[in-house]
């Protein structure tokens, strides 16, 4: 297995496409994000199936809330970059032997986010439906 090199993120530098990013700042700590941000760990993958591996193992663990336990600070809570990698790690590890089923239900998991997120968005259009039934007969 090869260790990916992860570092704090900087604006200054360039990144190759096979980069993963993730918070490192707030209760969402190891969010994993599409673009950087200047509070997110970049984390270098050689390749895509590296890419994929740890862009799973990052996203199931910052749903289960796997950072949590790791998260300090009083005001402004943070995660430190080997406590972190330590985690990610070890958990890309234990999962490796299962990959493939860990893969396809991390799948799974992304097209449910996906869907609630439809049906969150269908349940704001019908309050606003209700808002608007009940406005049209208050504001006369």
């Amino acid at each position: 297995m090869t260790i990916p090199k992860i570092q704090q993120y900087s604006p200054k530098n360039s990144y190759p496409a096979f980069t993963l990013f993730a918070l490192c700042k707030g209760l969402n700590s190891g969010k994993p994000l599409e673009k950087p941000c200047p509070n997110c760990f970049a984390i270098f993958c050689r390749n895509e199936e590296e890419f994929d591996l740890y862009k799973s193992v990052i996203y199931g663990l910052w749903f289960t809330k796997g950072f949590h336990p790791l998260l300090t600070g009083s005001v402004i809570e943070f995660i430190r970059i080997a406590d972190f990698k330590n985690l990610v790690l070890a958990t890309a590890e234990r999962l490796r032997p299962t990959y493939l089923d860990f893969s396809a239900d991390a799948v799974r998991a992304k097209n449910y986010e996906r869907l609630q997120k439809k049906y969150l968005a269908q349940a704001a259009l019908v309050a606003d439906l209700r808002r608007a039934i009940l406005y049209r007969h208050l504001r006369r």
